[in-house]
């Protein structure tokens, strides 16, 4: 991760970026930082969940060798499931 959470000279947090060299979060508290990073990964998460979805409806074989059929699923679940 190119980023660094500093403390400014009053006490209060910010986040450098060190790829572009710039400050992407000033003025903030802990919890403050803890939000934004927590929002950052749920966008990044969200992203990569679209991304997947996408695969999963229009190719075949969105896992290359390791995409499962629902039979194949289903036959995992059932010898593996204690329900």
């Amino acid at each position: 991760m190119g980023q660094q959470i500093i403390r400014q000279p009053d006490g209060r947090l910010a986040v450098f970026d060190t790829v572009s060299d710039t400050f992407i979060v000033v003025d903030a508290t802990p919890e403050e930082v803890i939000e934004w990073r927590a929002e950052e990964a749920a966008d990044t998460a969200r992203s990569r969940t679209r991304d997947e979805l996408n695969r999963v409806a229009t190719t075949e074989r969105p896992y290359r060798q390791f995409t499962l059929t629902w039979a194949e699923a289903a036959s995992r679940h059932a010898r593996n499931s204690t329900e």
